[in-house]
Order: structure tokens, then sequence, then C-alpha cells
């Protein structure tokens, strides 16, 4: 029997083509624009977090310790964390990336070449064969993040090389003030990567050693040790995994995603204390831009909702009502309120199944159109961008609830509307012919 209904439904659709072509175009044109937002913004929300990982170094981050201070630096001595690193390889599988990181903020940093300056946000200091997972997702318009053997390599963006008129493989002077130091090394630029953002442009990557020689620091000191996860976003659960096994081991600081929580904490210089920071503590302002790009598209997708399910509804009662002889006949052989309503339910349904399944593919053509733009020229866009593009992601489980959400209130509205209009009897059907 439901063969039948929907064998009618198919037939009924292809023979009022032309009556029908509005509703189609409004489900795949409104389906098309909110999948295609949805996987753009998804897209910009993973490139600005890709960039994130970069320049913090990974998902989270292990701060404290043992404090060493001395009149140019303070830090953390590397051998005193080895037990903390020894413990996170215990507790997370191989293929995570632990590395430790020392980031200079402060102070005078400019790169030199051939009499030209250029001035720097923030040196990282890397291991860069520790982290060659992370570096992989750099995007080089030249070169790469191999170590070199003199423990002498900088990593530089496009801008930053385009501005001093360098190349990879020529080599650069890094000056440093604070102070009472001023100092200087040579470096060799290994690779240059392709980021305008905030966190790309004037951050620099260089080898720790040269950091280290940099800064005149005796000891081998650190600010953080990174973890990455190369096969994408660790869980908040886990982040709490992780939490729960180093509190078995030392004494820990609770988990917080609020990174001043740490820094507001009162704690005595001998007090050995670790702290596991996630990635979002560190990101606060960007997550109420995240917040603030989800707000757009959820009003985008409400309205258009809208428009399809009260376009769909309203267009099929007019299209019914002019049915009503049909409908007089089919209640005249027999046919019940209900089995009427199920027929135009069909035929909706497989309206709807169509124009979804049109509107789908149609918006992988826009995205990938649309990611064929290099944007790199919008300042500050870059955060949002791989490579100078939009990259779209597709979460299908976000589809599959946006598809879902358009059947229910869409199906819905119809059911609203033909409660009615099934009631008809077939004198009354009749009696409308001229």
């Amino acid at each position: 029997m439901k063969s039948l209904y929907l064998n009618f439904a198919v037939k009924s659709l292809l023979n009022r083509a032309r009556q029908y072509r509005s509703l189609f175009a409004v489900s795949a044109i409104g389906v098309c624009i909110m999948i295609s937002v949805l996987m753009i913004t998804d897209g910009m929300l993973d490139s600005m977090t890709e960039k994130m990982r970069q320049y913090y170094g990974g998902d989270f981050m292990i701060l404290g310790g043992e404090k060493y201070y001395d009149e140019k630096y303070s830090g953390y001595p590397l051998e005193k964390l080895q037990e903390m690193i020894v413990a996170l390889k215990e507790i997370l599988s191989k293929d995570t990336q632990i590395s430790a990181r020392l980031s200079k903020t402060n102070g005078d940093k400019s790169f030199f070449f051939e009499g030209i300056g250029v001035k720097q946000r923030t040196l990282q200091g890397v291991n860069f064969e520790d982290e060659r997972a992370l570096f992989q997702k750099f995007t080089f318009v030249k070169g790469n993040a191999d170590a070199r053997a003199d423990g002498d390599g900088a990593v530089i963006s496009l801008p930053v090389a385009q501005k001093l008129g360098v190349h990879v493989g020529d080599e650069v002077v890094l000056f440093f003030e604070e102070d009472n130091l001023k100092n200087t090394v040579s470096l060799v630029v290994t690779g240059i990567f392709q980021d305008s953002s905030v966190f790309g442009m004037y951050t620099s990557y260089i080898d720790y050693k040269a950091l280290i020689k940099l800064l005149s620091i005796n000891v081998n000191l650190t600010d953080k040790i990174c973890v990455y996860y190369p096969r994408g976003l660790p869980s908040s659960g886990e982040i709490r995994r992780v939490q729960s096994e180093l509190e078995k081991r030392f004494d820990m600081f609770p988990l917080s995603y609020n990174k001043e929580d740490w820094r507001n904490f009162d704690r005595n210089d001998d007090d050995i204390i670790y702290a596991l920071i996630p990635l979002e503590a560190n990101i606060s302002d960007l997550r109420k831009l995240s917040s603030a790009l989800n707000a757009i598209v959820a009003l985008i997708v409400a309205m258009l909702v809208l428009i399809i399910s009260v376009g769909i509804s309203s267009t099929f009662r007019v299209i019914v009502m002019k049915r009503a002889v049909e409908s007089g006949t089919f209640r005249a052989l027999g046919m019940k309120p209900a089995g009427l309503m199920l027929l135009y339910f069909t035929e909706v349904f497989v309206l709807l199944v169509s124009g979804c399944a049109i509107g789908f593919a149609l918006s992988f053509v826009v995205t990938k159109i649309i990611s064929g733009f290099n944007l790199s020229f919008v300042v500050g866009f870059d955060l949002f961008l791989m490579g100078g593009h939009l990259a779209p992601s597709l979460y299908i489980g976000k589809v599959f609830f946006l598809l879902a959400v358009i059947f229910v209130t869409t199906l819905g509205a119809v059911l609203f509307t033909l409660r009615k209009l099934i009631h008809i009897s077939p004198v009354g059907a009749l009696s409308t012919v001229t």
C-alpha cells in the first residue's frame, strides 16, 4: 500500500512539475545556502583553531614546576621537568607530540637583512625535530621546518619575508634588546609560511638553542611543555583524563578553562605545582568571536528554515485547493481522510527529499567556487584562512540535524495546513466544477 502512495506521489510531482517548480526551488536553494554557510563558517573556525594550535604549540600545555631565576630571565629548567615529560609519555598515546618551548614576547626583537629591519611580536624557541608533526600543518610557500645541525634555523611568515626581501637559505640577523641586555644571533631562513593573522604575521619560530644564545642564558630553560594530538583536537573527556592521571603523580592546580585563574594563583616560589592549561584557556576573546559567528549562522539558518516551512506549506495549500475535484474523486472511490492526507503528505516528503538532495549537492559546488578565491589580501582575515583560501568543513552530524529540523518543521506545517482541506466531501468537491 505504501508503495502505491509513493508511486502516485512521484507521478503527481512529475505531471505537475510546473506547479511544484517553485516549491522545489525553495527547498533546494534554501538547503544549499544553509549548508554552504554552515560549511564555510565551520571551516573558518577550524582554520582559526589550527592557527591557535600552531601558535600555542598544541592542544594543551603544562605550566609550573621548579622556578629558576636570574637577572636576565626566569623559567623552568628542562632537566627538572623530565619527570613530567616521562609521565606524559606514559599517559598519552605514542603518536602524541610532547615538546618544550621557550617564548619571548617582551623586549625589542627585530630581524635585519641588508639594512632592512622588521620587528617581531613573538619569538617561539622550539625544537623543530620534536615538533615535526605540528609544523607539517603549516602552509609553507617555500622551504620547511627541518632542523639544522648548527641549531640556527628560523621559520618566518610570508609578510615578514617580503618586507625583508629574504628567501629560503638567506642568513638574517636577529637583534634583541631588553633592559641592559643587547645581543644578536645569525640565523638561516629554512621555511616561509603563509599567515598574515594575529597569530602568524609577526611570530617567528627559531631553534631553541638560538633563542637561549640570544637571551644569554646559561641554563636550558623553558616556560611550558606543549602537547599536540596529530589526529585532531582532544575531547574534554580526554583533557579531564590526563588531568586526573597527572594528579596521581604531581601536585596539580585544579583544571580550569580560564588562564587567569593560574596567573592569579598565589603561591610561594618554592612550591612545586603544575597546571594543565587547555588551548581554550588561552583564547577567551576568540571564543567570543566564534560564539558571535555561530549566533549569526544560527539566525541565518532559523530564517531559512522559516522561509522553507512557511513557503512550502502555504503554497501547497493553494495547490491542494485547486485539486479539490481530484480530492473529491478519491473520497468517492472510498478513500478516507487519513489516506488522502497520507497521499498529499507523501508528495511533500518526496519533494523535500529531492530538493534537499539537490541542495546538498549544490552546496559542494558553491563552497568549491568560493574556496577558489584567494582572500589573503583582506587585512586580518587570514585568521580564518588556510593558505589564503577558505577551507570549508563538513560535519555530517550538523547537516543531518539541520535537515531533520527542516523536515520536522516543514512537514508539521503541511500537516497543519491539510487537516481541514482533506475533509472535503465528494459532493462538495464536484460542486466546485463549473
